[in-house]
């Protein structure tokens, strides 16, 4: 599907002229205004707006960034210290055995003062961070990360203690149980170089554990040492699960006085590691730097500071702290740093070397100037952001940075003076809105696995077949065949034929390995959309398909690193069709591509078991729930779209546009399931309702339904569930061209429809 180039005021008259109801309304009457601008909505640190006047969705050729609102996950008494908090996710299994991401998310207890024993409380979600437990469990002021093994090892930011100008021993914790228990455990760090004995304690761990392609484990530490100019930050290595640890590489060292502390850090698609750290010039905050490397950590690059750009225009901050990167599945890199405020940007190539739609997620500092760094005051800026979906982020911060975020003698907070760690999510979908929910359909029985990539293991629950569609791109969560000879094949049985147009793969994490794709409607003759070649995985490539029936896709995975790296990895499966499914949408957004949305967003509910549909919810008097997809101009269109009324049982109206010789926008057919189930076509000129089906044939609520208009110029074929029930004139005569679809409710004057719309498919031939 394309978008045209038709005008706002165009697209309005398509709306206006879509809201004669099934009562016999004329053309526009009740009508929301005409002449609105069609503006986009801008995303706000409350979440999705209300889109209660005319608004477009996001670019659906484009990466989006699309916040929800944020939730409280800790408010403690009165004075009681919960800042700085940090989380992290692992893949797991939920009650059900359904794959999962375990969240561990800590925060402070403890006064922000350099010589302070940490403080932490740690709790754990296992529903990719919707909820988190009542109960709190003592955690360490840490990072955590799954190991190949199954456990997961947790690094405390202070060490336990220095045991000479060399050496520190670290405090850590590891689990074998998936979070649910931990052991303390100390493991010694060694460095050639000699700690500054002023520095405390020696080094601070911060911020990222990291695996490389051989299983070794990278962990990032700031510092400072003898005869160097000011503070370092730099890279360790542990070769045996995290037992000890050696200093591996400075990553950025002193720039006269500028110091280097916390570090985020991970892998860029191309398999560079990417590096941001705060700064500081003296003893003055500074802006972020960045630094790269191209041989798994060991050299690094000249450092820079970070090129970012805001999604307003406006100037990107001046300084940062507590940078976090991630690699997102869908390729695109993640940054999220604070001071002041907080903010999220990415980089949509997934290579890190620039960062764009920056803005700000959470806010809150007093409007009373009491001292130099006020606007610092309130939040600290401080936080983290898991990866809890292959889209999706869940950032964590603070409203007030312990013991001085919010002195008394402040006032006027955007939100408040009180101790408090909140949750965010954060979409961040990259281009096409045609994704398929493989997970989700698996779940319900709709699709079905055949392979022979069938290893598993007790320890790491999430290796199995259903892993390479569990949209996650970690190194255990795959489909594996073990003692074979490199090769695996997996194969999907789809609920239906899709046309499909793009497949995204992940093949070896970090290594080199191909893979060929092939499709069949018969499950007799293949053919062949995609040849891999050898690609190096570290989060899905996408390949584009040209538009191609299936129902069954095989993958053939030829992996060279089989024998020595653990089996035949197909690490996670993407596909996308000419169907437009909203997977790729955030919930709550006008989904992308519709224009002139009034009442029409994405939802995750009642949606049959899928993931996301597009919901029409009419909660006004003055106005209409719609959605326009603008197309480029066709002689023959087909519509095909399932929905279901949840509301009260009125009209759901489904228009093919058109324009005419003089270039005017109308409804070339205009269609409705009306208040009684019944279908009817309108007729502009007479602007009467014709019925085309019967009673028997009614639609009743709450039940899914197929629709399909096939549209000319001159008449169009109207389906329900697969079957004709009749053939219509156009609504506007002297239609020249069909021009896309819109979905609306009825008339104005009437309030709480509710229509659940799904698997939108608009086809067209010039």
């Amino acid at each position: 599907m394309k978008r045209s180039r038709l005008t706002a005021a165009a697209l309005s008259a398509v709306s206006a002229a879509a809201l004669s109801i099934a009562t016999g309304s004329a053309v526009g009457q009740n009508a929301a205004p005409t002449g609105a601008t069609a503006a986009t909505a801008a995303p706000g640190i409350d979440g999705p707006p209300l889109p209660d006047v005319p608004t477009d969705g996001a670019d659906p050729n484009a990466a989006v960034i699309s916040q929800q609102r944020y939730s409280t996950v800790y408010e403690g008494k009165p004075g009681e210290i919960a800042g700085n908090p940090f989380v992290d996710a692992v893949d797991g299994v939920d009650a059900d055995g359904k794959p999962s991401r375990t969240l561990l998310l800590s925060w402070q207890a403890n006064e922000d003062v350099a010589s302070a024993n940490s403080q932490r409380t740690l709790v754990r979600s296992v529903d990719r961070g919707y909820s988190f437990p009542s109960g709190h469990a003592e955690g360490i002021s840490g990072f955590y990360r799954k190991l190949r093994d199954g456990d997961i090892l947790g690094v405390e930011f202070i060490p336990a203690k220095v045991i000479d100008s060399h050496r520190v021993t670290l405090l850590q914790k590891r689990s074998k149980d998936g979070g649910r228990t931990w052991k303390t455990e100390y493991a010694t760090f060694t460095t050639d170089k000699t700690f500054n004995a002023a520095f405390d304690r020696g080094i601070r761990v911060h911020r990222d554990i990291l695996e490389d392609p051989q299983g070794n484990l990278l962990l990032t530490y700031y510092t400072s040492y003898e005869g160097e100019s000011a503070g370092t930050a730099e890279l360790a290595i542990s070769r045996d699960k995290g037992r000890s640890w050696q200093r591996y590489a400075t990553i950025f060292p002193p720039m006269g006085n500028r110091s280097f502390n916390e570090v985020g850090i991970t892998w860029a698609v191309n398999g560079d590691l990417v590096a941001v750290s705060r700064s500081h010039v003296g003893s003055t905050l500074s802006q972020l730097y960045t630094a790269r490397s191209a041989d798994g950590g060991k050299t690094w690059s000249a450092a820079v500071p970070v090129s970012i750009a805001t999604a307003s225009g406006e100037p990107a901050p001046q300084t940062g702290v507590m940078p976090v990167l991630d690699l997102l599945p869908n390729g695109i890199m993640t940054l999220t740093f604070g001071r002041p405020d907080n903010w999220v940007a990415i980089s949509p190539d997934g290579l890190g070397h620039s960062f764009e739609q920056a803005q700000v997620t959470y806010r809150n500092y007093p409007d009373q100037d009491t001292g130099t760094f006020q606007r610092w005051h309130g939040s600290s800026g401080n936080g983290a952001h898991a990866v809890v979906n292959p889209n999706r982020i869940l950032q964590v911060g603070d409203n007030c940075a312990p013991s001085w975020g919010c002195p008394a003698t402040d006032s006027g907070f955007q939100v408040d003076g009180e101790y408090r760690v909140w949750k965010k999510f954060i979409d961040i979908n990259g281009p096409g809105v045609g994704r398929i929910d493989l997970l989700s359909k698996y779940h319900n029985g709709a699709i079905s696995i055949d392979t022979d990539m069938t290893a598993t293991n007790k320890h790491l629950p999430e290796m199995r077949p259903v892993g390479a569609i569990d949209g996650s791109t970690d190194w255990a969560s795959s489909a594996v065949r073990t003692g074979g000879d490199g090769t695996g094949r997996y194969t999907l049985t789809l609920d239906r034929a899709y046309t499909l147009n793009k497949v995204g793969l992940s093949l070896h994490p970090g290594l080199p390995s191909s893979a060929v794709v092939e499709v069949s409607t018969d499950r007799t003759r293949w053919t062949k959309v995609v040849d891999t070649r050898s690609i190096t995985s570290y989060a899905l490539t996408y390949f584009p398909i040209d538009h191609v029936a299936a129902r069954y896709v095989r993958i053939t995975v030829n992996d060279p690193n089989a024998d020595r790296a653990g089996g035949a990895f197909l690490n996670e499966v993407e596909l996308y069709s000419t169907t437009d499914s909203f997977e790729n949408d955030a919930v709550g957004y006008v989904p992308r591509g519709y224009t002139n949305a009034i009442g029409a967003t994405v939802t995750d509910e009642n949606t049959d078991g899928d993931g996301h549909a597009l919901r029409l919810a009419d909660a006004w008097n003055d106005a209409t729930a719609q959605a326009t997809w603008a197309s480029d101009p066709v002689s023959t269109q087909q519509l095909r779209f399932r929905f279901q009324s949840i509301g009260y049982a009125r009209t759901l109206q489904f228009i093919t546009n058109g324009v005419t010789a003089s270039g005017a926008t109308v409804p070339a057919f205009q269609i409705a399931m009306q208040s009684d189930g019944r279908l009817a076509y309108y007729d502009a000129a007479t602007r009467v309702w014709t019925k085309i089906t019967t009673a028997d044939q009614a639609i009743p609520q709450k039940q899914w339904h197929a629709i399909e208009v096939k549209a000319t110029l001159t008449s169009a074929e109207v389906f329900l569930d697969g079957e004709s029930v009749g053939t219509v004139p156009p609504t506007t005569a002297g239609v020249t061209a069909l021009v896309g679809h819109t979905f609306t409710t009825t008339g104005t004057a009437s309030t709480y429809d509710n229509f659940v719309i799904d698997d939108v498919e608009q086809t067209g031939r010039a």
